[in-house]
């Protein structure tokens, strides 16, 4: 959490759409089907059932899956406030600066 976005709710609202509440209060909401319509490996692969993705839950202020697989709440923060997944590209050019690690999305290293 480099930029100390915290998850306090979140609510699927149907199909892959997350209502999200952050921890200062910012309601966001955003259909993250792009992220599990080709899954990438064996942790997205649970998503092509809508059901699995309902089950999403809040675990250490991220939004998480039973089989493990999270989003990072930065991430989220600026899918919600973007109103659409992003490239990789895109969250490489806003949260990667020269001090930082790369990015792991999906499971695998950009």
């Amino acid at each position: 959490m480099k930029h100390g976005n915290a998850i306090k709710d979140v609510q699927p609202t149907g199909g892959y759409r997350l209502q999200v509440v952050f921890g200062d209060g910012y309601i966001g909401e955003v259909d993250l089907r792009p992220l599990f319509e080709k899954p990438r490996g064996p942790l997205t692969e649970a998503f092509r059932d809508p059901a699995f993705f309902a089950k999403a839950y809040i675990e250490f202020n991220a939004v998480a899956w039973p089989n493990g697989y999270d989003i990072d709440p930065d991430v989220l923060r600026y899918y919600c406030e973007m109103g659409r997944v992003c490239p990789r590209e895109e969250l490489a050019a806003v949260f990667e600066t020269a001090d930082t690690a790369p990015m792991i999305l999906n499971d695998k290293q950009k």
